[in-house]
């Protein structure tokens, strides 16, 4: 035994000031202070010195925390660097994984004198901070500090209250250890674990190794020999110093903190009382309330913390021992393991040698006596429910029975201490249970009558449910076979050219379809799909004209939309809400045949039948009326600087006007037509270009000066010309169904083909770069102005559509009907199917993040694109392949990514772009396929000599191979329980080990000699979907039992196959460029999925199945909707309106009239089957 003490009392005594000083009850000893050192003191120096990893589990207050200053004292002296860190300091209940291992790593970092571990862990993001934690300490502590290293942990039972999993912080310490064999110098750091804790409950997850790694340390409470040690701080101070610390040591029996307190007040202010006296005052009179190590002693026994449920066990075995029994130790039992973790026991020795269980000490057994026990056992088993009966006025309902009561009779026989009150409760819950049982037994007589009469009634009701089932079954099947008639009647409409009215029966048969109380069909899907997939356009429908609708122009903001209507009337719509418009109506009749807004939208310009063009304010005032003379307006345009306005005319003449100059006479300029079409400004505002009904094009000066010039020979029946805002291209509107863009070169013009009548108009875009239609045949069409590439085409109106144009910044276009509706479409908006854009080149695989949040994208230029899934945004660009990408996958975290290359690498990036990637491992053929495992730390990759390489994410080291005797397209996918791989094997599939322990299992496919060319494994563990090219998918038993289910009628050969999440249905991708979505039962029709003009080429579903994202070879990811309520939706959206009567009673004979769509009014009665004329948007 040894211990230190101040060389000299008095000097001690004179320089500290206060002789207290030299004991301390505690936290960590300071300078001056008496420490005693006890064996564990020994033990844990030699042991750490070796490099062992030690703990140091026991109750508080018993001299942990000195133990670690003293010996790392002793380390540093033996030249090794020591640093410690107190998890309790780093919080709990707000921290997360990263702020938590990064505040360890930069504790140490602080005291071993490193740079702060900030920039290392912004730069290996990548392993996740438990993986990161470990590198830290192998790549940058032993690589910069060359000596041996202990790193003290204490208060490892602040980690039972983390908010996250505390097994990864000790399965990764034990990890460190044990990779001693393969990285030498891991054996120069070790680690010791200090806490109030068990290694037991260290880690949490029963399923994982238990902490049994290291060298336990135990620290026991002072023998008498050891407390004697103190004897230096009491000479001179008491007059028998060993007396007095053989009197405190009968009452603490060598507790640390306990024996230190005494002897600070037997030498400090209580020195006048004696050993009986102290531990009165210290401890006996307020001691659970006030002293810190008692209070903890109690909390532990009570119901509340981490170890509550062991509170009444706690109480019964502490029970035991204050009454003398002897208790063997079982280090096994919980509770006896909280017991001693409390401090209120003590492990013992028998003479016999068998360790048993006692009260910790004397003052212990004096502050937590009999009657306190009594009185816990009081409060769990009368007063808390005394206590709620008393609160509601003594009511039967608080009442206590069953096994409750019997065992607060139990507790309560024998007693002679009850209050009134407790035998008044007693006797009230006794007497409650004797009229419970009473009633039980009438009950039970009472309850054999009513069975014998409820069989007779079952019997009734079950046939008449029966019936009623029948009934349910043939009212369910009715309205499905509605619902599918609805949808083929849909398909036909469409088929016609009625779109439409496709749309509401599409909705019509979702309806019935939901009243038959089961999911919409493939049918139904498939005529919502059909009747709003397209291009990526939303459209919103401009309605309450009374007639058709000639005209309309866009505000230069882009905010409003002005129409001219056979009605008699302007109107002026703001977009994107659901105000009434703005109508403008002049005092004399007449229609209106053209609106146009001035430069800044300041005014609006509109030209009527009644002979007049009139200026408008956009709030609806009439600035002034420009008259025609004998002839009416024709058209309205003004020029590009908002000067001057120009109009056609029936009379064969311009007319132009500057609006600033009232009271001057207009330039008019006669061509010698019957009638002027259209007449616009060019870019420059210098000339005018007519278009007559001759079909000639007249260009005027704009001043009026010089004879007008005539082009001529462009194509039969010009129906009207515009001009290019930026050059002096010009586009010409012809009856055989084209445009015609004429260049100032006079070279060959560019023809824009497609439409199936004739073109009545086409309009510039504000850059020039595009050109748009509008047709007879209904349609208006969006194309290149280069005339590459196929045109998006705009479907939806139900009459001739007379005019089209662009908004200012091109990302939308409106439509003037002969249906009495302006449309305005808004390019590449979120339409149906959303488009993704990005990549220049084909995609060749595609993701969806396990939240469905996000999409990622790999392509043949090189790069992998990350898209938020509702198409908001930039998409984050990753680019570092060498060559073109051929498979990607999120983890199931959504924070980074894996993608494969024909460059042969694979590697790991951040979702959200920032840093720099990860190169995973070496491969030496092109990476075909890549996933990341269930549980996110391990990814498998293939090459196409079929080699299989699964490596543990964020370990160095060589990863697991698996080799195949066959080469080619490999495919693979983890099992849902993330212990196999199912990989392709040529024409059959293995089921490999994920950990390369055994060989691998095959499924036969029920191929000979096709190779399987796509593979999924479903959710739900049962099935393994695979193709070969050959127009079909097979369904495989993952236990291999049974025959392969054929699922055929998929086109042409499938190249890709991937499950819902249901593991109900699947989505094939085939070589004709089609996705199809169908039923895993192979009930029922699949669903089509296709883009008009382009190839499909892989396809997953999003996480709630609801969506299909696919790829395709024109650099675009779709987003398909497929469920039946927001595609109904989006067709009423596209409809615009209702059924008529007429022709409700054609399609829906036999059913009462109503609105298919509420967001539209329904028709009139006297409605005679002409388009209704709505009268809201």
């Amino acid at each position: 035994m040894t211990f230190s003490a101040p060389p000299d009392l008095d000097q001690a005594k004179a320089s500290a000031g206060d002789h207290r000083r030299r004991f301390q009850a505690g936290g960590t000893v300071g300078e001056g202070v008496i420490y005693i050192e006890r064996p564990a003191d020994r033990e844990l120096f030699e042991a750490l010195l070796r490099g062992e990893l030690c703990y140091v589990l026991s109750t508080r207050h018993i001299g942990k925390s000195s133990l670690r200053l003293q010996v790392s004292t002793r380390l540093r002296a033996e030249q090794v660097e020591c640093a410690s860190v107190d998890l309790g300091a780093l919080g709990t209940d707000t921290t997360s994984p990263v702020s938590w291992y990064l505040g360890i790593a930069s504790e140490i970092a602080e005291q071993l004198g490193l740079e702060p571990p900030d920039e290392f862990w912004d730069a290996h993001w990548h392993l996740g901070p438990v993986h990161c934690w470990l590198r830290w300490l192998e790549d940058v502590v032993l690589v910069e500090i060359s000596s041996a290293i202990v790193l003290f942990i204490d208060e490892v039972d602040a980690t039972l209250a983390l908010p996250f999993s505390r097994d990864d912080f000790f399965a990764i310490l034990r990890a460190f250890v044990n990779r001693r064999a393969e990285r030498p110098a891991n054996a120069r750091l070790t680690f010791c674990l200090l806490g109030a804790a068990a290694p037991s409950e260290l880690v949490a997850d029963p399923a994982r190794a238990p902490f049994n790694i290291g060298r336990p340390i135990r620290l026991d409470d002072f023998t008498r020999a050891e407390a004697r040690g103190f004897r230096a701080g009491l000479e001179g101070l008491v007059a028998d110093p060993d007396a007095l610390l053989d009197a405190v040591f009968a009452w603490t029996s060598g507790h640390p903190y306990m024996t230190q307190r005494l002897c600070a007040d037997l030498a400090g202010e209580r020195r006048d009382l004696d050993v009986d006296e102290a531990v009165a005052r210290r401890f006996l009179d307020q001691g659970r309330t006030e002293d810190p190590n008692l209070r903890h002693a109690e909390r532990c026994l009570e119901a509340q913390g981490p170890r509550c449920g062991r509170a009444p066990a706690l109480l019964q075995l502490y029970k035991q021992l204050l009454d003398g029994h002897r208790v063997g130790v079982d280090a096994g039992d919980p509770v006896q393991r909280t017991l001693l973790l409390s401090g209120l026991s003590v492990e013992r020795t028998a003479p016999s040698g068998a360790p048993y269980l006692d009260v910790r000490n004397r003052v212990v057994r004096e502050v937590f006596d009999r009657a306190w026990v009594l009185s816990r056992e009081a409060d769990r088993a009368t007063r808390e429910p005394l206590a709620r009966w008393l609160a509601h006025g003594r009511r039967d309902d608080y009442l206590v029975g069953g096994a409750a009561l019997a065992e607060l009779t139990s507790w309560c026989d024998g007693r002679a201490d009850l209050s009134a009150e407790e035998r008044a409760f007693l006797s009230a819950c006794a007497r409650a249970e004797s009229q419970k049982r009473s009633t039980r037994r009438l009950v039970t007589v009472l309850a054999v009558a009513v069975t014998l009469l409820g069989g007779l009634t079952l019997v009734l009701l079950w046939q008449m449910g029966k019936e009623e089932r029948a009934l349910l079954r043939a009212q369910q099947e009715s309205r499905e076979n509605d619902a599918r008639r609805l949808a083929a009647q849909s398909a036909k409409e469409r088929a016609e050219g009625l779109l439409p009215r496709a749309r509401l029966l599409a909705v019509e048969a979702a309806l019935a379809a939901r009243a038959s109380g089961r999911p919409a069909g493939p049918a139904v899907v498939q005529a919502l799909g059909d009747a709003v997939w397209g291009p990526a356009v939303d459209q919103e429908v401009l309605v309450g004209h009374g007639g058709a609708v000639h005209h309309a122009a866009f505000s230069p903001d882009g905010r409003l939309v002005a129409t001219a209507s056979a009605d008699g009337a302007a109107r002026i719509f703001r977009l994107g809400g659901r105000d009434e418009p703005l109508v403008l109506r002049a005092a004399t009749p007449g229609g209106v045949v053209a609106v146009a807004f001035n430069h800044d939208g300041s005014l609006l310009a509109t030209a009527s039948t009644d002979g007049a063009v009139r200026l408008w304010r956009p709030d609806g005032h009439e600035v002034r009326a420009l008259g025609t003379r004998d002839a009416a307006p024709t058209s309205v345009a003004f020029s590009p600087d908002g000067s001057r306005v120009v109009a056609g005319t029936t009379g064969g003449a311009i007319y132009v006007w500057r609006p600033g100059m009232e009271g001057e006479p207009p330039l008019v300029v006669p061509l010698g037509e019957r009638l002027i079409r259209r007449a616009v400004f060019s870019h420059d505002g210098a000339r005018i270009f007519a278009t007559a009904i001759s079909g000639t094009v007249h260009v005027v000066r704009a001043d009026g000066h010089g004879a007008p010039a005539a082009l001529k020979g462009h194509g039969p029946g010009v129906e009207s010309a515009d001009t290019s805002p930026v050059d002096d291209r010009i586009v010409l509107a012809t009856g055989d169904g084209t445009a015609r863009i004429l260049g100032a070169d006079r070279r060959e013009p560019v023809v824009l083909r497609g439409h199936e009548g004739a073109v009545r108009g086409a309009a510039f875009s504000a850059d020039g770069g595009a050109v748009v239609t509008a047709s007879a045949d209904g349609t208006a069409r969006v194309f290149r102005a280069d005339g590459k590439g196929a045109p998006v085409v705009l479907e939806g109106h139900e009459g001739v559509v007379n005019s089209a144009a662009f908004s200012r910044d091109g990302a939308s276009v409106v439509t003037a009907s002969e249906d009495g509706t302006a449309r305005v479409w808004r390019l590449g908006g979120p339409g149906e199917p959303r488009l993704l854009r990005g990549h220049e080149g084909p995609l060749t695989g595609i993701a969806v993040s396990h939240d469905g949040s996000r999409i990622a994208t790999a392509g043949t230029d090189k790069t992998a694109r990350v898209f938020r899934a509702d198409g908001s945004g930039e998409p984050v660009v990753l680019r570092g392949h060498a060559e073109h990408l051929l498979s990607v996958d999120f983890s199931p975290d959504g924070s980074r990514l894996v993608t494969g290359s024909a460059d042969k690498t694979a590697r790991i990036w951040r979702a959200d772009g920032r840093g720099q990637p990860i190169v995973l491992g070496v491969h030496d053929d092109r990476v075909v396929g890549v996933a990341f495992s269930p549980e996110g730390t391990r990814i498998v990759t293939t090459s196409w000599n079929g080699i299989l390489r699964v490596f543990e994410d964020g370990v160095p080291g060589e990863p697991v191979v698996l080799r195949d005797e066959r080469a080619g397209l490999l495919r693979a996918a983890f099992s849902p329980d993330g212990q196999h791989i199912v990989a392709t094997s040529g024409p059959n599939v293995k089921v490999w080990p994920a950990d390369g322990r055994g060989a691998p299992r095959v499924l036969p496919s029920g191929y000979e000699d096709r190779a399987i060319a796509a593979i999924a494994v479903s959710p739900d563990g049962s099935h393994v979907a695979i193709a070969a090219l050959d127009g079909g998918v097979r369904l495989l038993r993952v236990d291999g039992q049974g025959q392969p289910v054929l699922l055929s009628g998929l086109g042409a050969a499938v190249r890709t196959v991937a499950f819902s999440s249901d593991s109900a249905r699947l989505v094939a991708v085939s070589s004709d460029g089609i996705a199809r979505v169908l039923p895993v039962d192979g009930q029922g029709e699949a669903i089509t999925l296709r883009a008009e003009g382009v190839t499909l080429t892989d396809a997953v579903f999003s996480p709630d199945a609801t969506r299909v994202v696919t790829a395709a070879n024109d650099g675009a990811a779709r987003v398909f909707s497929i469920a039946a309520e927001s595609l109904m939706a989006r067709a009423c959206a596209y409809a615009g309106r209702n059924f008529t009567r007429e022709e409700w009673a054609q399609l829906m004979p036999g059913i009462d009239y109503r609105a298919t769509c509420p967001e539209w009014p329904g028709a009139p009665e006297q409605d005679a089957g002409a388009a209704p004329r709505l009268d809201v948007r």
